[in-house]
């Protein structure tokens, strides 16, 4: 066994200007692709809401243009100001004008809230909006703001740049136990209707622009004025077309594509498991790719795939990939939360050598129940790792981080677990890249989130997908989704 520490992966800003920070580097050297025709100037923003929402979205629109204050006094770098849309930061401004703003009527809201089942009728009062913003040319991200009444329906945990209490993946993982049946909430219920729209969707909580007290779920955590900004205008950036920041490549390395593969239910919890795979790039753009079905093993109570869907999972997987990037990676790491048997190593297998990918790395990841302890009482340092073989260890990618001289979370970091049942990749370097890929969530600005993007993806767009009509045809690019 083998204890060490992964630095803080570098990330890329403007003109591959480097930094260890998300809101440091795009303070100092803007967005990564800052400037470039697939960034627009203005970001045009249709709005969906009540009276009331709309106004106070205007309002606090207003407010961030000039930048919002920080009310920290000691840990400036780990809650630093917001400088605002500026030139040097992301270059381009958001505009928004009565023409491309709905208005939800008391009435319509009224009628919907006394309805015996009224989630699925008030996800369509704003999907009527949502369709007719939709044609109108030039827009680039909608934004949709409902009133509190419509969030206190359903526990919606998963807002703007707020992630759950306790991270996703220290949650017993989905696949592995019998779950109940999904709580229904606005989210993804709209986000399933909106799918297809051809515009990303931004939804908002009346307590990022609002009063701290308006629509509040039990045990959400309330960020700070200019975190709340930091995190909503680099999601808008991201929807709308740009890259905020990438992973600092490292030019021996060679080029890798990450796939998460994840299984989702029916709402009801009765119907079979069908698989989706979210084939990232280095620049973290996420692309999704359905699959076929799955069944439990009664062995491991685990989903797997026969061989032939694992193939045409990957198959498809990779031709999102060559459409996308007119190439193919030299190598692919694939990260499930549990554990690959034959055929599905046999079907992944046969995909990749059709496209005669140099390296396929097959690695389980899921939460570890291993701590490690260290001396005092600070957490572990983000990065602590434990290899147990030249195969598999423990990393955390929660805990005390250098940068800020503090231990962010509110709750005990726990580590993941990592084991590669295929391949060839060390265990240092998918350790390093665990670290590294829990840096990739646009939606949020601090940079030490709990869990690669690939796992974290998957249960976002399963949530969502299991709300999605067989009929539907399913926008593939991960944006639609957060």
């Amino acid at each position: 066994m083998k204890l060490q520490i992964v630095e803080e992966p570098q990330l890329a800003f403007f003109q591959n200007d480097l930094h260890v920070d998300i809101r440091a580097g795009l303070s100092t050297f803007g967005a990564f692709d800052k400037g470039s025709a697939s960034v627009p100037t203005p970001i045009r923003i249709g709005m969906i809401g009540t009276t009331a929402t709309v106004d106070g979205v205007r309002d606090w629109l207003e407010r961030c243009k000039d930048g919002v204050p920080s009310d920290e006094q000691k840990l400036k770098a780990l809650r630093p100001a917001f400088p605002g849309m500026t030139q040097q930061v992301f270059g381009t401004s958001l505009e928004l004008s009565d023409t491309l703003t709905r208005t939800i009527t008391r009435h319509e809201l009224t009628a919907a809230l006394r309805n015996g089942n009224p989630l699925p009728h008030l996800v369509e009062v704003f999907m009527d909006h949502a369709r007719d913003l939709a044609s109108k040319s030039g827009l680039h991200v909608l934004v949709v703001a409902p009133p509190p009444e419509v969030f206190a329906l359903g526990d919606v945990s998963q807002g703007i740049g707020i992630d759950p209490p306790i991270d996703e993946l220290q949650q017993p993982a989905p696949e592995q136990e019998v779950a109940p049946p999904s709580v229904l909430n606005f989210h993804d219920l709209f986000k399933a209707q909106a799918i297809d729209l051809q515009l990303p969707c931004q939804l908002l909580r009346p307590d990022t622009y609002g009063s701290p007290t308006a629509g509040r779920v039990k045990g959400r955590r309330i960020q700070d004025k200019a975190t709340t900004a930091w995190n909503f205008h680099t999601a808008l950036y991201y929807k709308a077309g740009g890259v905020p920041w990438r992973l600092a490549r490292q030019p021996a390395l060679l080029t890798t594509c990450y796939v998460g593969v994840s299984f989702f239910k029916s709402v009801d919890g009765d119907k079979l498991m069908t698989s989706v795979a979210q084939v990232f790039d280095e620049r973290g753009e996420g692309l999704i790719v359905q699959g076929g079905s799955a069944s439990y093993d009664k062995d491991d109570r685990s989903p797997h795939l026969s061989e032939d869907d694992a193939f045409a999972l990957l198959a498809n997987g990779l031709a999102t990939y060559r459409r996308e990037h007119k190439n193919m990676p030299a190598r692919l790491v694939m990260h499930k939360t549990s554990s690959f048997n034959a055929e599905e190593k046999a079907g992944f297998r046969r995909a990749a050598d059709n496209e005669k990918l140099e390296v396929l790395d097959l690695v389980t990841v899921r939460r570890s129940g291993v701590r490690l302890l260290r001396a005092g009482q600070s957490p572990m340092i983000r990065g602590t790792s434990l290899l147990f073989d030249d195969a598999s260890g423990i990393v955390y990618l929660k805990g005390t981080v250098p940068y800020f001289q503090v231990y962010p979370g509110a709750y005990i970091p726990r580590a993941i677990e990592f084991i590669r049942e295929d391949g060839e990749t060390s265990s240092a370097e998918l350790a390093r890249e665990l670290v590294g890929l829990s840096k990739l969530n646009f939606n949020n600005t601090q940079f030490d989130s709990g869990d690669p993007i690939t796992v974290r993806a998957a249960r976002r767009v399963g949530d969502i997908l299991k709300h999605v009509p067989a009929n539907k045809k399913v926008n593939a690019r991960f944006r639609y989704f957060t």
